[in-house]
């Protein structure tokens, strides 16, 4: 080994240097290098080691990370899921709200339409304003001065005629048993083409009628029986005779558009109605509530003068269209059945039946029976087979069918032969007396 001092070569075992003397410590020694086994050794121990050392990490440590991460995945995962289902939910709710909304919205307004009766006919009119004012159509009322008019249960109440004009279709009825009662709403502004309208009224004597349907048409100007109808509205929802004076209804806001007045139809077109803009109006009616007409004044645009045989309401049974109006009657009645089953709400078809009578009580019991008890019923045919007419009575064959699913989504299908007993009240309004099935 070399001396540190002289760099003299020595022996490896020498303690002192044979040169200079000098003494050989340990220090020197090291500066010797190290063993190249020995590093190997360190080497292989530095590896072991650190595997191990990266190994307890990953498995502790990193695992945990892994797993943190994962479960945040999976719960954005979830998340996304849940949000999907509860997009899905909320678009089934939306829609279930809004076919809710729209029964409600009609319940409501049927409160507040009428049957407008006369000593020759009868037609529509709904409430105005509070103070218990109804609107209906001039030629409704044309000649009379004292009217009755049928809310939507079948209670009727005398009204006056304070209003009605030479030159518009439009009259007001003064009814004191409504003067607290709260109006329809209206609106103040054109109704747009395209629009989602209901027209309510009492077509060919089916009280409480609503029809759904849109303004396919505006701005429309005729001339007919002396009346003048400016910016009319054109709608396709079915309005029939009995219809006028009946409120046209914006489906989105329930408030009052138009006034039902006029029916077109010819033998090789479809029907459709027009509607006068109730805010075309505001001002005649307004100014007849603030200044009545006399009952002179009111028969005065007809011609018609105090004193005058009025003449009382006749009513045909005997004809092929009074028959074949008895079978439409039922028919209509059959839909507004479905509603009342389905909504377990026996208002649907109260005022369609004869009161006291069988197919009332019968019908009443049934439809409170089974409210809410998650049956559905889908009517799938409403045929009349036949209708005979006997005693003041029209017989009116029918074939029902339909779908019926408890609450448990069983299914059964139904095939039915029934026969109404339909009458005509004071009126001349039909009711259904009776029920039998075969």
């Amino acid at each position: 080994m070399k001396c540190p001092n002289c760099q003299h070569e020595n022996l490896s075992d020498s303690k002192f240097c044979s040169d200079c003397g000098s003494k050989l410590t340990n220090s020197s020694l090291s500066k010797q290098g190290v063993p190249a086994w020995a590093i190997i050794v360190l080497s292989v121990c530095f590896i072991a080691i650190g595997g191990l050392g990266y190994a307890y990490w990953d498995f502790f440590v990193d695992k945990k990370n892994h797993s943190n991460t994962y479960s945040e995945l999976n719960d954005n995962q979830k998340l996304t899921t849940q949000q999907v289902s509860s997009e899905k939910l909320t678009k089934k709710q939306e829609a279930h709200a809004q076919q809710v909304d729209r029964v409600t919205l009609i319940k409501e307004i049927q409160q507040k339409v009428f049957t407008v009766l006369t000593n020759s006919g009868q037609g529509s009119g709904f409430l105005y304003k509070k103070g218990g004012y109804v609107i209906t159509n001039a030629h409704v009322v044309q000649g009379e001065v004292e009217v009755r008019i049928r809310n939507s249960m079948g209670q009727e109440s005398p009204g006056t005629v304070i209003g009605i004009s030479d030159r518009y279709d439009i009259a007001l009825i003064h009814v004191p048993s409504y003067q607290d009662s709260q109006p329809l709403g209206i609106e103040t502004a054109e109704s747009p083409i395209g629009l989602e309208v209901i027209a309510f009224g009492s077509p060919q004597g089916f009280e409480n009628s609503a029809s759904i349907g849109y303004i396919t048409g505006n701005k429309r100007d005729m001339e007919l029986e002396n009346f003048i109808y400016k910016q009319i509205y054109q709608v396709d929802a079915q309005i029939d005779k009995g219809s006028s004076g009946g409120p046209l209804v914006d489906v989105n806001t329930g408030n009052v558009i138009g006034i039902n007045s006029l029916l077109y139809t010819t033998e090789t077109s479809t029907n459709f109605a027009f509607s006068i803009p109730l805010y075309s109006m505001l001002d005649q009616f307004d100014g007849w509530i603030a200044k009545p007409l006399s009952a002179n004044e009111v028969r005065s645009v007809a011609n018609v003068y105090e004193g005058n045989q009025q003449t009382p309401i006749e009513t045909n049974t005997t004809n092929g269209t009074d028959a074949l109006l008895a079978g439409q009657f039922v028919q209509a009645f059959r839909l507004y059945y479905e509603m009342a089953l389905n909504e377990g709400d026996f208002y649907w078809i109260a005022d369609m039946l004869a009161p006291g009578s069988s197919a009332y009580q019968e019908l009443e019991k049934y439809i409170n029976e089974i409210a809410y008890q998650g049956h559905y019923f889908y009517f799938t045919n409403n045929e009349v087979l036949d209708v005979q007419y006997s005693d003041g009575k029209y017989y009116v064959e029918m074939n029902e069918t339909f779908d019926f699913y408890d609450a448990q989504g069983n299914y059964q299908f139904y095939d039915r032969y029934k026969t109404y007993t339909v009458i005509t009240d004071d009126y001349g309004a039909y009711k259904i007396a009776a029920i039998k099935i075969h």
